[in-house]
């Protein structure tokens, strides 16, 4: 079960624990961390993915973390792969892609309309994953035809829909994977839901604040379920916020800035000897880490451009530094159009 959080950040964790917060706007992620695996760039308990070219927008980040790759495009990003006649990236081979030559149903859950940005071409077409969406919802009515708030409808409807598919999806007698994207801490500001607690005085507080006790009620409802026990749960952030003004205004500067990470239920042996502090990486290196997190063994541990976290192996940001990965990815690849973008279908 992969859950992509907008913009989650473990900044939002107070400066004691690994965040850049006074005070810790995650205190119940905090706390569930302490029974799942979870990665920092720094000494502290909490840090997580620097942001390289190609993986700092939604679907940039989905394609990152399930492919290995960023995403490079002749378009503005989210123009990309529109119409169900485009090709997105036709020559990857994605998590998706690989969970489906295994037989498990899939289904990817979201607010919002998932044609934009590509997501409907992506997902449809690596692992024919059932999408339901915000369109789909007005289709199921669940919610009605004229129903319309932030980019379709709020967090609180999506973990109930949710609950409902991840339960439709265990009666059935083949394993599954759930992927969902949350939406309520999209910038500018976030989307503050009704009776949303009011404990700060800055909106975009309150909102990832409850996004908090979002994400930890439904998890404690996933625990109380029969199959969480042979689960594998990912929470992650899509990419860091484009709220640039938020964290300046707080005196945070972009550079220190981190993406949220944790693993639930991994089947790893050893867990303790994980080198899970001072790990310099990107989120295309969830890819590898995703599947060793399901119990894959992948030889070499890395693919695409991702290293597979679980190993202790070298990430290539490691071995040849932040900067000098990032302006190599910020130039142009014969090799990534030819093999990627333009390459005949792998599927």
């Amino acid at each position: 079960m992969y859950i992509y959080v907008e913009s989650l950040e473990s900044t939002s964790i107070d400066k004691q624990n690994g965040g850049q917060m006074a005070a810790n706007l995650l205190p119940k992620l905090t706390e569930l961390s302490k029974a799942g695996i979870h990665f920092s760039d720094t000494s502290k308990e909490f840090g997580g993915a620097h942001q390289f070219n190609g993986t700092g927008w939604t679907i940039a980040g989905m394609v990152a973390q399930t492919s290995g790759l960023p995403l490079k495009v002749p378009v503005q990003g989210n123009d990309y792969a529109n119409s169900k006649d485009d090709k997105f990236l036709p020559g990857a081979t994605t998590l998706n892609d690989i969970l489906a030559d295994e037989g498990y149903q899939q289904t990817i859950l979201m607010g919002s309309d998932a044609t934009f940005g590509g997501r409907r071409s992506y997902f449809t077409q690596h692992g024919n994953v059932n999408i339901d969406d915000y369109l789909q919802a007005k289709k199921d009515k669940r919610i009605p035809e004229d129903y319309k708030v932030w980019w379709g409808y709020e967090d609180s409807k999506l973990f109930n829909y949710a609950k409902e598919d991840i339960t439709n999806l265990a009666s059935k007698n083949q394993p599954f994977n759930f992927t969902m994207l949350t939406a309520n801490t999209h910038h500018i500001g976030g989307f503050p839901e009704k009776g949303m607690p009011q404990k700060y005085d800055n909106q975009y507080s309150n909102v990832i604040s409850f996004t908090d006790t979002q994400l930890a009620e439904f998890i404690t409802w996933l625990q109380q379920q029969s199959f969480y026990d042979n689960t594998t749960v990912i929470i992650h952030g899509d990419h860091l916020s484009m709220d640039a003004n938020y964290y300046k205004k707080l005196g945070i500067k972009d550079s220190k800035r981190r993406t949220f990470n944790l693993i639930l239920n991994a089947p790893v042996e050893d867990a303790i000897e994980i080198k899970t502090k001072n790990r310099l990486y990107g989120t295309y290196d969830l890819f590898p880490t995703t599947l060793a997190a399901l119990g894959v063994k992948i030889k070499g541990d890395q693919l695409g451009l991702g290293t597979n976290l679980l190993s202790n192996k070298k990430t290539i940001a490691e071995k040849y530094g932040f900067s000098h990965v990032n302006d190599e990815l910020a130039q142009s690849s014969k090799f990534y159009n030819d093999t990627f973008m333009y390459a005949k279908s792998n599927n």
